[in-house]
């Protein structure tokens, strides 16, 4: 791939889009292009980011593990993606790991060569800081909608105890029945047995559901400035 055509595709990547044409030109000169095979693991999650990759082709995968250590999938990013840009440059490890779903071609960029660059192109580092602005902007967005579905589950959560606490009265009553008729009454005696261990297991559920809840809650108001 010739500088120009490098040139040209940079100038559709969001992140440079802004940029001049000669800044465009420098960082194709130190643009690495690389063809990867499906199913590879291109960037692991909790690795130092030594480099930025552009998906100049292709498709990759966005993974993080979860609580049980198993990746899950975040998104699907294609041509155009821009990935590792805040690591070369914060000094954290990937907070996630990429893998490509089939044979890939990336622009890379290692971290060295890029923060040379933005030494002499500090225009790149002002895009960056916009284009980082607009992503938390959109975060801060998509917070604010999750704060909402977090106040329609405390609603789910109140209907849930309701019913836990209807059922352990049905019961109750369900008990003092069966034992007012004496055997004929064991059906009931079993019914509300089960019952009960149903009001239980609901109640104790609905509780583990609040506590997630609550700190689900704690933690969306502390990212978008709900104190």
């Amino acid at each position: 791939m010739s500088d120009l055509s490098k040139v040209q595709f940079l100038r559709q990547v969001d992140l440079f889009r802004s940029l001049p044409d000669k800044a465009l030109l420098d960082l194709s000169a130190i643009a690495i292009e690389r063809l990867v095979p499906a199913k590879t693991t291109v960037i692991k999650e909790g690795d130092n980011g030594d480099a930025l990759y552009i998906v100049k082709s292709g498709k990759v995968n966005v993974l993080k593990k979860n609580s049980s250590g198993v990746n899950s999938l975040l998104v699907s990013l294609g041509n155009g993606a821009v990935i590792g840009d805040m690591a070369i440059i914060d000094e954290q490890p990937r907070s996630a790991s990429i893998e490509t779903v089939v044979d890939t071609v990336f622009l890379i960029i290692t971290k060295n060569d890029f923060r040379s660059l933005l030494t002499d192109r500090p225009e790149i580092s002002f895009q960056i800081l916009k284009m980082t602005t607009e992503r938390l902007r959109g975060t801060n967005a998509h917070l604010k909608e999750l704060e909402a579905y977090t106040t329609q589950m405390e609603d789910v959560i109140r209907v849930i105890s309701n019913i836990a606490r209807k059922s352990n009265l049905l019961s109750l009553n369900a008990s003092i029945e069966a034992a007012r008729v004496g055997e004929a009454g064991l059906p009931f005696s079993v019914v509300a047995a089960e019952m009960k261990k149903l009001a239980e297991d609901s109640a104790q559920e609905a509780r583990k559901i609040e506590q997630l809840l609550q700190n689900l809650q704690s933690k969306t108001r502390v990212m978008t400035g709900v104190k």
